[in-house]
């Protein structure tokens, strides 16, 4: 038989803002168990089941995207999103991950534009192929407002960061949970 763990579920929700400049922003780093749980002293492991970006900037000029035929080739595609890209303003928020052994890595950037009204990113494909992006009991993950052309977030700028994580510590002791 397998020994249960505990579980519970913790949402990460931020808000940056030109008040955050380039600070570095703690987003999740997992939790201890209480006291008042079945077992103290454990710390959980987190599995990051979502994490999404609502970006709402407009401090910098409206993306403005370069149309494709929907029969081009991949190559005039290709060159069409580089265009598209190359050719709009932008800002940057970079993630990072340490761990008790590692310092500080820069583990991902994600590129910012200004589309009306606002739109959204879906971050967990920056950080794994899996369904969830799991963290260890003794990670960290973080992000700041990376140095582009535009500079940090200005006046009314926005990103709301949202997400999921189910925890889970061990039990190591059958004895702790009570039957009833």
């Amino acid at each position: 038989m397998s020994t249960p763990g505990i579980f519970r579920n913790v949402n990460i929700l931020r808000e940056i803002n030109v008040s955050h400049g380039s600070d570095l922003i703690d987003i999740y780093q997992p939790g201890w168990l209480n006291s008042l749980d079945v077992v103290g002293n454990l710390k959980y492991s987190g599995f990051i089941s979502s994490l999404r970006l609502t970006v709402d900037i407009t401090s910098i000029q409206e993306l403005s995207v370069i149309p494709s035929d929907i029969l081009a080739s991949d190559e005039v595609l290709t060159a069409n999103r580089k265009a598209t890209f190359d050719g709009n303003q932008k800002k940057s928020i970079s993630f990072y991950m340490k761990t008790s052994d590692t310092p500080l890595l820069k583990i991902a950037d994600v590129y910012l534009f200004n589309q009306r009204p606002y739109y959204y990113i879906d971050l967990l494909k920056y950080f794994t192929l899996s369904s969830t992006f799991d963290i260890a009991p003794d990670a960290q993950l973080s992000m700041r407002m990376s140095s582009t052309d535009t500079g940090a977030l200005q006046g009314n700028d926005r990103i709301l960061l949202l997400g999921t994580v189910i925890e889970e510590s061990p039990v190591y002791d059958q004895s702790f949970i009570i039957a009833e």
